[in-house]
């Protein structure tokens, strides 16, 4: 036995007689840190087999696999499926006591973590095998007593260790990812590896899993690997990051924009091509990382990647879903975000309400009736959702044609609201508002300069530290946190600088300025493209309440004085049956 090389590392002793046939199961996972590599376990089971006289028959092997994954071991699953067919059950104590005597067969393994560190799939699995009077011999040193009671509590013990290793490991795991997704590229050992990086301080956009569609994956180098002991294992650590992909990403803004402004997935899908099938929008349009912020590891990193649109569409996005998910259940939504009035390709569809039965306001939905050659021509209208869904029973309210109807709140804005009188004091109170959101940014600018000194002197005090006692693993660690800090602090100040609206930038409003603006804001109105002037309309008109063939107007925003300045809108009659307003003024 000179030759051999494990038999002092093995235990010393077979609960097999010599002769017995076994089978050896060994599994890596694929990591830096293993116990024995499969091929050192293999070259172990020979020497012990050897040693014991015992005849190998069979090596199943599972290289690079998680003991977790048990549907990604074929190996495993072949050995098990094999040995079932073999050996059937046996339930009586005394006649599988007598088949392990007569007919002993054994299932070499390193240690028992090597079947799988899950505590439940690794006790249902020894006793699949020992129900089958097999014998599961672990190569490595075990404290056996020869009372089946204590040894059974004893290989408790070790399941228990096992399970509590394999959730360090998950943790470590976690933690490490985590830490890698929020990798700046100020990182020291980053720029090591990086010489020629321009650094700004801002996140790599390192991605674990799959690449969203829009961005395309890019292979950076951040480092070393590191064993346990801390010294490095010289392999590159080469991880994926992902950035906008040319190809894809102004299609992605397609997709978003329409989805935006109402349009359907089948229409996203033929205008975008993006999925072969509507079922891949799912997650699209509920992806955050469009909106340039992730969340990782119970975070949420924003600045992660260039966003793609505002944050305010993907919110508004999962508010409409939420509701859509309602209706589909049957329950009650808010009728606002109704998928049939958010999408509607009218003007006022998701701001038109009846007020004919007293009290109670219900949604106007648009309609049409086709064109028919000599008879009639094509007719768009809005009816009460009330009357059309009780077929006339519940509201006797009459259909109002769209155009007149639209035309009447666009000349009751324009004429009425869209006047030096009311956005005089609108412009004022801009201005005071970028007033004080500058003293407001400005304060906080000051506190975070004050923070941004602080950590600056424990940076100083580190690299002294350095420069006298050399880089130590927990200097290098306080350090990298101590720029992450700074880093994470500057750019928060950069935010806040750009709120801040420079006085000079800011000049008197004048009423040419107003009259300009005004222009601008009825252009849009008249404009022939849907949603611009849809846009522009929402921005001062909250609601449309028509009653007996007329109407009022809700807007965003006082106009004119009295009471409804308390109530933070203002309100205006007109009559939806011509195209001028039935009062030349608002009602206060």
């Amino acid at each position: 036995m000179s030759d051999s090389h494990y038999l002092h590392l093995l235990r010393f002793d077979c609960p097999l007689p010599p002769g017995t046939h076994v089978v050896l199961y060994t599994r890596d996972s694929g990591g830096d840190e293993q116990d024995k590599s499969i091929v050192q376990q293999n070259e172990a089971a020979q020497e012990y087999c050897q040693h014991f006289g015992l005849v190998l028959e069979h090596v199943y092997c599972d290289e690079a696999e998680k003991a977790t994954e048990v549907e990604k071991r074929d190996q495993f699953t072949a050995m098990m499926t094999d040995l079932r067919q073999r050996f059937s059950i046996v339930y009586d104590p005394t006649k599988r006591d007598q088949r392990a005597k007569e007919k002993p067969f054994g299932i070499l393994c390193w240690k028992s973590n090597r079947l799988g560190r899950d505590l439940l799939h690794t006790r249902h699995v020894k006793s699949d095998l020992r129900l089958r009077g097999l014998t599961i011999v672990s190569l490595v040193p075990v404290v056996e007593t020869g009372n089946s009671g204590l040894d059974a509590l004893i290989e408790t013990f070790y399941e228990y260790q096992d399970q509590q290793l394999l959730q360090e490991i998950s943790d470590n795991a976690r933690r490490g990812l985590a830490q890698l997704v929020s990798l700046r590229d100020t990182d020291p050992e980053f720029q090591i590896h990086n010489p020629n990086w321009v650094s700004t301080g801002a996140y790599l956009g390192i991605m674990p899993g799959g690449v969203p569609i829009g961005f395309k994956a890019e292979r950076i180098t951040v480092g070393v690997y590191k064993r346990k002991n801390g010294k490095s294992g010289g392999e590159p650590r080469v991880v994926q990051r992902i950035v906008p992909d040319p190809e894809l990403w102004e299609r992605c803004r397609l997709a978003w924009q329409m989805r935006h402004d109402g349009a359907s997935i089948r229409d996203i899908m033929d205008a975008t091509h993006l999925y072969k099938n509507v079922s891949g929008f799912a997650s699209f349009f509920k992806n955050l990382v469009y909106t340039g912020t992730i969340e990782y590891g119970g975070q949420r990193i924003t600045d992660f990647v260039p966003a793609l649109i505002p944050m305010e569409w993907w919110e508004q996005e999962q508010r409409q879903k939420t509701e859509r998910s309602k209706k589909m259940r049957g329950d009650k939504m808010d009728k606002n975000l109704e998928p049939r009035r958010v999408g509607g390709k009218h003007l006022l569809s998701g701001i038109l309400y009846c007020g004919q039965i007293e009290g109670v306001e219900h949604p106007m939905l648009a309609d049409f009736i086709p064109a028919k050659k000599g008879q009639r021509g094509h007719w768009d209208f809005y009816i009460c959702s009330m009357k059309k869904n009780s077929r006339d029973h519940k509201c006797d309210a009459k259909r109002i044609g769209a155009r007149i109807l639209e035309q009447s709140v666009i000349d009751a804005l324009v004429d009425h609201v869209l006047t030096m009188d009311n956005l005089r004091p609108l412009a004022e109170t801009i201005a005071r508002q970028v007033r004080e959101t500058n003293t407001d940014a400005s304060i906080r600018i000051s506190a975070i300069q004050a923070e941004l000194q602080q950590v600056d002197r424990q940076i100083d005090n580190l690299l002294s530290a350095i420069e006298n006692m050399g880089l130590s693993p927990s200097l290098k660690e306080k350090l990298t946190k101590r720029e992450a800090e700074k880093e994470q602090l500057k750019s928060q100040e950069s935010h806040l600088k750009k709120l801040i609206v420079k006085i000079i930038d800011i000049p008197q409003v004048t009423n040419e300025m107003i009259e300009e603006w005004i222009v601008h804001l009825r252009d849009g109105l008249k404009n022939a493209e849907l949603e611009i002037s849809r846009r522009t309309l929402r921005q001062f008109v909250s609601k449309v309440v028509v009653k007996d063939g007329k109407g009022t107007i809700y807007y965003t925003f006082p106009v004119g004085s009295g009471d409804t300045k308390r109530l933070g809108l203002g309100k205006g009659d007109m009559d939806p049956r011509g195209f001028e307003p039935l009062t030349s003024t608002v009602r206060l």
